[in-house]
């Protein structure tokens, strides 16, 4: 019984370490995530400007080139 219940404890103790390692690799991942929602976030805005000073595909604010 005492084997056994030595067993269990070194398996829980691996668990429990890769349980602390999986947690860590999750907050890198996050915070990669978030780093890249705000440059998406920024590249839509700079986008949006650009379409703004430039004008829409569909209706240029300002006359061709060779006028």
């Amino acid at each position: 019984m005492n084997e056994e219940l030595e067993r269990v404890e070194i398996k829980v103790s691996y668990l429990e370490a890769q349980v602390a390692e999986l947690n860590e690799v999750i907050i890198e991942q996050q915070k990669s995530i978030d780093s890249l929602t705000l440059k998406l976030l920024q590249a839509e805005k700079k986008i949006e400007d650009l379409i703004e000073e430039v004008g829409s595909p569909t209706r240029p604010n300002r006359k061709p080139p060779h006028y």
